[in-house]
C-alpha cells in the first residue's frame, strides 16, 4: 500500500496548522496539527461534498500544542464520493481555523500524487538534458 500525504495547511500569521494523512484504500484518516494555545480545545469537523457533517471531534492540545485525531472512513455517512473538507478550529479567531481536503471514493481514501508526479517529471527532464549534453547524445537521427 502507498502512503498518502496531504499537503500541510498553514494558517496565516501564527495560529493553527493541520495535516491529514491516510493510506491508499484505508478506512481511517489521521489528523495531526499544532496550536499556539494549549488552553482552548481544538474542534475538528468533517464535511461531505454535499455539505453534511459526517464527523466531529474535540480534543485538548498537548503541552507543546500538538494534537492528533483519528477519523474512521466508511459507513452510511461516507457513501458519497468526492472531496471531504476537514476543518480544525480553536476559539473564534479566523487565524485559528484551517481546512484541508481529502478525496474519498467507494468509502476509502484516494491518494494525492500531484507533488510527487511533478518532482518525478522535473528529475526525468533534467536527467535527459544532462545526459545528452555530457554524452553528446542526439535524439534526432542525422541525415
Amino acid at each position: 500500500m502507498l502512503v498518502v500525504a496531504m499537503p500541510m495547511a498553514f494558517a496565516e500569521d501564527h495560529g493553527l496548522t493541520i495535516e491529514a494523512d491516510a493510506v491508499e484504500g484505508s478506512t481511517t484518516i489521521t489528523i495531526t496539527g499544532h496550536a499556539t494555545s494549549t488552553i482552548n480545545p481544538v474542534t475538528i469537523m468533517v464535511l461531505a461534498p454535499n455539505g453534511n457533517v459526517v464527523s466531529i471531534d474535540q480534543l485538548n492540545p498537548d503541552s507543546d500544542g500538538s494534537f492528533t485525531s483519528t477519523i474512521g472512513v466508511g459507513g452510511p455517512m461516507w457513501k458519497q464520493d468526492g472531496e471531504y473538507s476537514i476543518t480544525a478550529q480553536q476559539g473564534s479567531l479566523i487565524q485559528n481555523k484551517m481546512t484541508v481536503v481529502v478525496e474519498v471514493a467507494d468509502g476509502a481514501v484516494v491518494p494525492e500524487f500531484g507533488a510527487i508526479a511533478s518532482v518525478v517529471l522535473v528529475v526525468a527532464i533534467s536527467s535527459i538534458i544532462v545526459l545528452s549534453a555530457k554524452g553528446r547524445l542526439s535524439f534526432t537521427p542525422r541525415i
